[in-house]
């Protein structure tokens, strides 16, 4: 199934804040993006149809097996690039470095985590 950045960019600050908290919601998740509620409504709804997540009646968020599976490989590959774009010499922010992470670690194939050494994640959340 292919992932965009946005689905996984969203996925990966669910991931985040559940590891922070198990009362993750969808205000939550628009802080933490700034994006907007219903943005992230949206979005939670495709999250949930292809089997990443499930959602309480009151509001509460849970990654599925698949999900976080999904969110790990990610976190991974977002760890490794940027731990490698600092080294093209380019002048980014902590920001910029974030977003073009994702972009990339997006396009990225599974399989280059078992052929480069993987630093262990940033904290993405510090980033919001």
């Amino acid at each position: 199934m292919e992932w965009t950045c946005t689905h996984l960019r969203y996925l990966l600050a669910i991931y985040t804040l559940s590891q922070k908290t198990s009362n993750v919601g969808a205000a939550a998740v628009a802080r933490a993006l700034q994006v907007s509620c219903p943005s992230v409504t949206r979005m939670l709804g495709i999250l949930a149809q292809r089997g990443l997540l499930e959602r309480e009646r009151y509001g509460k968020i849970h990654l599925t097996d698949q999900g976080l599976v999904l969110a790990r490989t990610f976190s991974r590959k977002v760890a490794l690039v940027e731990t490698r774009l600092p080294r093209m010499g380019l002048a980014l922010t902590q920001e910029e470095l974030y977003q073009a992470a994702c972009l990339l670690a997006a396009a990225l194939p599974d399989h280059i985590l078992d052929t480069a050494p993987v630093p262990p994640p940033s904290d993405p959340a510090s980033l919001f």
